[in-house]
């Protein structure tokens, strides 16, 4: 026996397709359903404590039984205005381009982190970004809408490198604004260490000694 399981906004996107089908068992609830769906689309987590089950038009709490023939529905959060989202690959990543992406007459903070080559001592020239820029670009639209799940942000913005960067070049970009200094410094640091884990993004460094893909070659 199973469920279909209606998904609307960004989970609809996100899914690429508007219904999940999940298994119902005995004595299941809306959270058990819940969690099926996350299981089926790990995507969704960084927002899984937002959403909310739908139970034949009605929001129910996660106990609530689960019968067949129910009407459920996942709901994403609803936007009421919505924090503004930049995100994108690029040649030469643009401090100014976050910046502004991020702008807002209600931010009391703005932080930006911006990546650079490195010359680790003398033995790297340049580094080489290559990505998968499908699902890259992907990635960064998620990881900036799950930050502004967590935060009350105003903007996210993170852009990132690709294609050959010199010593002291712009790898990464990222900014974020927000009500409150706190919540910026939180949100940026979550948003680059989530880009720096889930990114499909390969970088080949380049020097004195030769040519080495990062995580590849010893």
């Amino acid at each position: 026996m199973s469920v279909r399981v209606r998904l609307f906004g960004g989970l609809a996107d996100r899914a690429g397709a508007g219904v999940a089908e999940v298994p119902l068992g005995d004595g299941d609830t809306a959270g058990d359903i819940l969690q099926a769906v996350l299981r089926r689309h790990p995507s969704f987590a960084g927002m899984a404590a937002a959403l909310q089950v739908a139970v034949n038009l009605e929001v129910v709490p996660p106990e609530h039984p689960v019968r067949p023939g129910d009407e459920v529905a996942l709901l994403p959060p609803v936007a009421g205005g919505g924090a503004r989202i930049a995100i994108g690959l690029r040649e030469r990543p643009s401090v100014d381009e976050a910046l502004d992406a991020v702008a807002s007459p209600e931010a009391g903070g703005t932080v930006a982190f911006v990546g650079t080559v490195r010359s680790d001592g003398g033995r790297v020239d340049r580094l080489a970004y290559s990505a998968y820029e499908a699902m890259a670009e992907r990635i960064l639209r998620e990881v900036a809408e799950e930050a502004t799940v967590k935060w009350p942000l105003e903007g996210v913005a993170v852009l990132h490198g690709v294609g050959d960067l010199g010593v002291g070049e712009r790898t990464v970009v990222v900014a974020c604004s927000a009500p409150h200094r706190g919540e910026a410094f939180e949100a940026c640091r979550h948003v680059l260490e989530e880009v720096k884990r889930r990114l499909p993004v390969w970088k080949k460094e380049a020097g004195p000694a030769g040519e080495r893909w990062i995580g590849l070659d010893p």
